[in-house]
């Protein structure tokens, strides 16, 4: 078996000298980095850096020149960090550490896109994502040009804007780990400006329950038995096609008179109506009963085991 000296020699392996710079001269960039800082963020850097002072190889940072000295981080900010915790126990004898480095190429939309497609070592949340979209559509990024950016669909990109624009208190729910990125997408959707404080009283009754987060169901109701919607999409399809064609016109004009217009139906479409109500809310008695008693029983087996 050749050796790298041989190969080299041989011209099977060209030989170039590798960038390094200071660990000191390495920075990040103000506001660039996605990653939102915690404890899982945390743990992880120091992981890492467990890994590199056992001699473990990590991939060369990406980086790009600083106007003041030294270079920016495009990729590798948890990496720098890793070797700023171990930095005193792995210098050279000279007292200095070089760490290897490639440079980026690129405008300021394509650094973004970088991080977003790279995320080496542990992947972007997609609250951390749904910023790094967000930053994209700043620079006149369509959704459309995003999703083929990073190799995404563009209904993932547009639900991740939702995220993106949503109000900070829904962001900080989500980053806590209390409510998961898809149930505040989908609360954002539905409440709008109001989803903060819904998914905090989702947040409160969970905890009450002794529940880590709450969840999709906690958030907007449990999902009405098959049975129930079956029965319901046939009434009201039938409902429908027994309105009257002078009360769907009146309906669909309605906002020419301020939304105040009257229109005529049968009485048995009305009853039909609250007998659909009737329906719903019947489904939606008998799952919170059992809700109440699922909880005692727990309650119930917590005061045994404790015994």
């Amino acid at each position: 078996m050749k050796s790298f000296k041989q190969m080299i020699r041989d011209g099977e392996v060209k030989r170039a000298d590798a960038m390094k710079v200071r660990i000191e001269d390495i920075h990040e960039e103000p506001g660039f980095n996605l990653r939102i800082d915690g404890p899982e963020l945390r743990e992880s850097i120091d992981a890492l850096a467990a890994y590199i002072a056992d001699g473990g190889i990590v991939p060369p940072l990406e980086v790009r020149p600083r106007e003041k000295g030294g270079v920016f981080v495009v990729d590798g900010h948890r990496r720098r960090r890793a070797y700023l915790k171990i930095a005193d126990r792995i210098r050279d004898a000279n007292g200095e550490l070089w760490v290897s480095v490639v440079a980026f190429t690129g405008n300021d939309a394509e650094r973004v896109a970088r991080v977003i497609t790279s995320a080496e070592g542990r992947s972007l949340s997609l609250l951390e994502v749904a910023e790094g979209y967000r930053r994209l559509t700043a620079f006149g990024w369509t959704p459309e040009q995003i999703a083929r950016k990073v190799g995404k669909t563009r209904q993932h990109v547009e639900q991740a804007l939702i995220l993106a624009n949503a109000n900070s208190d829904v962001h900080r729910l989500v980053a806590s780990g209390k409510v998961s990125a898809t149930t505040a997408i989908e609360a954002v959707r539905k409440h709008g400006e109001k989803a903060g404080d819904v998914l905090a009283g989702a947040v409160n009754k969970a905890e009450k329950a002794g529940k880590r987060k709450a969840t999709s169901g906690a958030v907007h109701g449990r999902a009405l038995p098959r049975s129930v919607v079956t029965a319901v999409e046939k009434k009201i399809g039938g409902i429908r096609e027994r309105i009257p064609l002078e009360a769907i016109k009146a309906l669909s004009t309605r906002h020419l008179s301020g939304g105040n217009a009257l229109v005529q139906v049968p009485a048995d479409i009305v009853a039909d109506i609250l007998q659909v109500d009737e329906w719903i809310r019947d489904a939606r008695a008998q799952q919170e009963a059992r809700g109440r008693e699922k909880s005692a029983k727990k309650s119930q087996a917590d005061i045994e085991a404790a015994a």
